[in-house]
């Protein structure tokens, strides 16, 4: 049985930093041992709607791992991927004539993150150049690129600029190059961990033919270090379509991503968090956008406060992932939103999938409980 005591204090953590991290960045303090710190300072945190509710743990934990992380928090990781991305698109252009823009993709873009320091994945996207899906049409008038490199070349020279660059510019930070499809900056004077994505557009017969060309139809090639290929992808449908899907239902579809985020990362044993962890964020996302009306929770007809009301959605989860359980037809048939892939892709996310629906079940008979309460104490 999980301990939602726990539970509670790590998702807590999650949301605004440990205690000891509040108040050095509060305070601005510089202890030079985490015991001597501990002894010294009280938990500076605010305390967040879901903790200051009478009811027990199981119901605030779940309102809680529903709940959006704090705006502030989550603009910082924004400002930060910006300020990391502006700095080297500069230095780009100004000493090595590369010229980039810059985009943001992932989490936080898509306000899923569950962490107070969410990594932020910037996409540094080479300009002038472009790979157009065949058969290009002859109205868009493409030009001739004027750098007879293959694409998979220019990105290889944008990832090893980038690297030397970014060591340069961030001297404090650690600059991780060993990522086959990013730089990871950390540390030293940035706020938020900072992944750098060299890629390329990506124009596809749908953006072609687009007259008003919606970003959301234009993908990306990201570059892959140690293969020296180049994969493809559409984030800004993907992110296009979660958002249109949970604003169609009320915010309850990023709800569920970020409650089956946090059910993952408070697994308390090794072994089997780290089969959870087959299902992605990106599949997350994938398996809530197919759940449809189960998001439709209705607040007013049930006579609950929203906040409340969503526990409705523990339930409706748990059924929908019963029933990708049991009928492996439809589990597969299921593509992630912007159609790239399967969702349930290698038999791992099957079993990654039994253990979500093991978590969810040993709190959903509480759930169950204080809603029937509720609706005894108002019929």
């Amino acid at each position: 049985m999980a301990d939602f005591s726990t539970r509670l204090a790590k998702l807590k953590d999650r949301r605004q930093g440990t205690q000891l991290h509040a108040a050095l960045e509060s305070a601005n303090l510089n202890f030079r041992s985490y015991d001597n710190a501990m002894g010294l300072i009280v938990d500076t945190r605010p305390k967040e709607f879901y903790e200051t509710l009478p009811e027990n743990e199981k119901v605030r934990y779940v309102i809680g791992a529903m709940a959006q992380v704090d705006k502030k928090s989550t603009q910082i990781s924004i400002d930060e991927g910006n300020r990391v991305a502006d700095n080297l698109i500069s230095t780009l252009g100004s000493n090595y004539d590369i010229h980039c823009y810059k985009k943001m993709q992932g989490s936080v873009a898509l306000d899923i993150h569950i962490k107070h320091h969410s990594d932020v994945d910037m996409l540094i996207v080479i300009k002038n150049s472009v790979i157009v899906e065949k058969p290009a049409l002859q109205h868009c008038n493409y030009e001739p690129c004027s750098d007879p490199r293959t694409m998979k070349d220019i990105l290889k020279d944008l990832r090893s600029t980038s690297e030397e660059i970014l060591p340069k510019s961030f001297p404090a930070v650690n600059v991780k190059k060993e990522g086959d499809k990013s730089i990871a900056l950390e540390g030293g004077g940035l706020l938020r961990k900072v992944d750098i994505v060299p890629s390329c557009w990506y124009d596809s017969i749908l953006y072609q033919i687009d007259n008003n060309k919606n970003e959301h139809e234009r993908g990306v090639k990201i570059y892959h270090k140690g293969d020296h290929a180049l994969i493809k992808n559409f984030p800004f449908k993907h992110i296009k379509l979660v958002n249109d899907k949970d604003e169609k239902y009320s915010g309850n579809l990023k709800c569920v991503v970020r409650f089956l985020k946090n059910i993952i990362a408070d697994i308390d044993d090794d072994e089997r968090q780290e089969t959870a962890k087959k299902l992605s964020s990106y599949d997350l996302a994938a398996i809530g956008y197919h759940m449809n009306e189960e998001l439709n929770i209705g607040y007013y007809r049930i006579g609950l406060e929203k906040d409340y009301a969503r526990l409705k959605l523990v339930n409706r989860t748990k059924k929908f992932l019963e029933r990708l359980r049991d009928n492996a037809q439809y589990r597969n048939s299921l593509d992630v939103p912007d159609g790239t892939r399967k969702i349930f892709n290698n038999t791992e996310k099957n079993r990654a999938l039994d253990i979500l629906i093991d978590e969810i079940g040993s709190i959903e008979f509480e759930i169950f409980h204080f809603l029937m309460k509720h609706f005894r104490s108002v019929n």
